[in-house]
Order: C-alpha cells, then structure tokens, then sequence
C-alpha cells in the first residue's frame, strides 16, 4: 500500500515502436528536466526493434557472440533483449518526493505489472533471488533502474507477443533463454500492447496516487524549448 495520500499529476507518453538510442536520448532530457523542475513525474510507453542492452551489472559472458551490437547503459542488470511486442516502460521519476526509498520504488513497479497480469488472469510474483516478474518459474517482465540526484529512468520489460526464441541471442540476465515466457504464449493468443499498456498505467496511478496525463512529445519539446532555450528530446 501506497504511503501517498494526496493525488499528484504526472505525464504519459505513448510513443509505438522507437530506436533505442532515440528513446534513451528522451530520457536523458526528460531528467535534465525533472531536475529543473520544468516536467512532471513522467512514464513512457513503447517497444523496440531488436536491441541488445547490457546494464552496469553486465558479464560478458552471457553474451559471448551475439549478432546484435550490444548498447552499454547506466541501469542496474545484466544484459537483455528488446524487441517488438515487448511493452517498455521507462519511468522519470522525482524519487526526493516519494521517500527517496529506491528499493520501495522497485518493488511498486514489479507490484504494477503483477495486478496488471491477474487481470488478464496470470499470476505473476516477485522471486527473492532475482529482480523481474515470475510466472511460476519463467520470467516474464524484467526490470532495470538507474537514478541521477534521485530521478530515475530506464524501467521494465514485459514480454507481451515477444519472440521468445530472440532470447536465445543471449542469456539474459544471466539465465538459460528457455527461462523467459510471454503473456501469449501463457494465454495461447496475443495480447494488445495498447490494451494493456493502459490497464498497467490504471494500476500505476493507484500505487503512485498520480493521475497520468497523456502528453504529445512533439508540443512537450517546442514548448520546453521556449522555456529553456533547446533541450534534446
């Protein structure tokens, strides 16, 4: 249970399919911004073409030959894989008003995707040995942070209509490929990463007690540009 008692208001961005390099580059204003106090707690919704990002935490070894050029980053983690009909969710989050408690933010982002997936009837749980989300003993969200003077970005993974044979490109964070499952391929039909994406956003705003606005990135960057003279975004 939440210990925020007074609604906040926040930004949404659904964004569809983004270059990763494209997406990190938003973050990275996004919390120049939130620094600044020019931009609201902030979650962005999309997926990525096939990408392999390798976090602080990252051994070679699980990734000895990959044919993806590895994108090296500042989350927490091992390496893992990223591809279409993935849901990424990155969150910029002012952490200084909310407890500066990371371990708590963590586990009300695992706690967002398990109600999320009891509503489209799987049961999914936090695993005392590893970060993510498990469904029985397959993974099926992953989940990594990073945090600049107590803002956060990067997020999580949920693997929605995912490829799971992608996974075989790696190990990721550090597991066998066949540990990884898939809504669709629990339920036995693909699942809508809008339909989704907007029952985990409902679940969010009840954790964070933040009402989350959809905002247009085009009109956010021209109208923080004639505020601050130009950021990247």
């Amino acid at each position: 249970m939440t210990r925020f008692f007074e609604t906040r208001y926040g930004w949404v961005l659904r964004q569809g399919l983004v270059d990763y390099r494209q997406a990190l580059t938003w973050q990275h204003g996004l919390v120049q911004m939130r620094l600044e106090g020019m931009a609201r707690d902030t979650i962005i919704l999309l997926e990525h073409p096939p990408t392999v990002t390798v976090g602080r935490d990252g051994h070679k070894g699980n990734f000895p030959e990959c044919d993806l050029e590895p994108i090296y980053v500042e989350r927490g983690g091992d390496v893992t894989f990223h591809g279409p009909g993935q849901l990424v969710v990155y969150f910029v989050f002012n952490l200084s008003g909310r407890g500066r408690d990371l371990h708590r933010f963590m586990a009300d982002l695992q706690q967002g995707i398990i109600d999320t997936l009891r509503e489209v009837g799987i049961t999914g749980r936090m695993d005392d040995d590893h970060t993510g989300v498990w469904v029985d003993d397959k993974k099926i969200a992953s989940i990594g942070i990073a945090v600049k003077r107590w803002v956060s970005f990067h997020g999580v993974a949920i693997n929605l209509n995912t490829d799971l044979k992608q996974f075989e490109r790696i190990r990721p964070c550090g597991l066998e490929a066949s540990a990884m499952t898939s809504v669709s391929n629990i339920l036995g039909r693909e699942t809508s990463l809008s339909d989704f994406g907007d029952k985990l956003l409902e679940q969010y705003s009840r954790i964070f007690v933040t009402q989350f606005e959809s905002v247009d990135l085009e009109n956010l960057a021209e109208d923080i540009e004639s505020q601050a003279g130009g950021y990247t975004i």
